[in-house]
């Protein structure tokens, strides 16, 4: 595990390299358009961040950061966004989100029965593979909408149907485990987001949920157990740990509004709150196309809920959009999770994104078609 960790970086570069090879050598289909708006705005976020890195940090840095993180949006170019031209292609791309949170859990698990120690640090929050239990918990919250998507979208009973659920209650059971509440909230507000039409269908998958973690907890390793209470009492602690953090972000933004407050080390540093973060570390540079971006994502997500009104047959690729933004968007205002390059919460927000941009190019395309059958007759 802890090579993983130490190797991680290289690895991702290494995967992502072979995914632009492997985009550029598909095809266009028939969406022109690939990039959704909100991505370009998170592009000048950081734009804003390279440069000032680059005038007062360390200039290998920013361009070894701007290099990735234009490789990520080149690769969901080339590769994730153009391959989405059909139903069939919309559902590998939620499953491939999902596979993230079944191999990350699975490993895990692995790891848990021979040594718990290796994925957990002090007291006994489980962090995995990731540098903190953090951002395991952004990285597990992150799949739970497609682990519903892929749950409710087969109908029938199969033990392809009880994998997912299995997998959902593991993920489900390790985000417990980071003791993160801001994981908590991304999690909840997934679930409620998707089911936000259908309380019928939120009771049964709770009360399965329920059932299936009383039967398997019995037989998990004792040392789950031992560190279960410490990391449960932090789900009840009322005190706001981030609210120095928080005033500092203000302080530094309001002392520093154009372009954020002057570097103290060779790069900058982010953490507790995407916005402050931004706003604090940028100055309205990088804090104005961040807010962009969010009202685009937002944009979106109505969009597509209204689309599940008129249009049901979209009700569970939607509902699995909206959850999806709505569960990163929660997480974002607690933890900066859109201000990395080679993060999964910010792959994952392009994935999202570009899975919601594709719905709604086919309902576009759709209305287009209707309207032209109308002129002709």
């Amino acid at each position: 595990m802890q090579q993983l960790r130490d190797t991680g970086r290289p690895i991702t570069i290494v995967l992502l390299a072979l995914l632009l090879l492997l985009g550029m050598q598909t095809r266009n289909g028939w969406r022109r358009i690939l990039i959704p708006q909100p991505i370009y705005y998170l592009m000048a976020v950081q734009a804003a961040i390279f440069l000032k890195t680059l005038l007062y940090g360390n200039m290998e840095f920013a361009f070894l950061a701007a290099l990735t993180f234009g490789s990520v949006v080149l690769m969901v170019r080339l590769g994730p966004a153009r391959w989405l031209q059909d139903e069939y292609n919309f559902q590998l791309g939620v499953w491939s989100l999902a596979m993230v949170g079944v191999i990350f859990a699975f490993a895990n698990a692995y790891q848990s029965l021979v040594d718990i120690h290796a994925v957990t640090f002090a007291q006994g929050r489980f962090i995995g593979t990731t540098a903190n239990s953090q951002h395991a918990a952004a990285l597990l919250a992150g799949t739970v909408p497609c682990f519903m998507f892929l749950i409710e979208n087969r109908k029938k009973w199969d033990l392809i149907k009880v994998f997912w659920i299995g997998s959902l209650v593991l993920i489900g059971y390790f985000l417990f485990l980071t003791g993160s509440r801001t994981g908590a909230i991304m999690g909840i507000t997934s679930i409620l987001f998707f089911y936000r039409q259908r309380a019928g269908s939120l009771v049964r998958l709770v009360l399965l949920i329920g059932i299936l973690l009383a039967i398997l907890l019995p037989l998990l390793n004792q040392d789950f157990a031992n560190i279960n209470l410490p990391v449960a009492n932090r789900f009840i602690l009322t005190e706001n740990t981030r609210q120095q953090v928080w005033s500092g972000q203000w302080n530094g933004f309001i002392n520093n509004p154009l372009f954020g407050s002057p570097l103290e080390a060779d790069r900058l540093g982010f953490g507790e709150n995407v916005w402050l973060a931004a706003a604090a570390s940028t100055g309205l540079l990088g804090f104005i196309p961040l807010v962009i971006m969010g009202l685009g994502s937002l944009k979106m997500m109505l969009a597509l809920h209204q689309l599940s009104l008129k249009k049901p047959i979209y009700f569970m690729q939607s509902s699995t959009i909206v959850s999806g933004l709505a569960c990163l968007l929660s997480g974002s205002f607690t933890e900066a999770l859109f201000l990395g390059n080679l993060t999964f919460p910010v792959m994952s927000l392009m994935i999202y994104l570009s899975l919601g941009k594709y719905l709604l190019d086919v309902n576009d395309m759709q209305n287009k078609y209707m309207l032209w059958l109308t002129t002709q007759k």
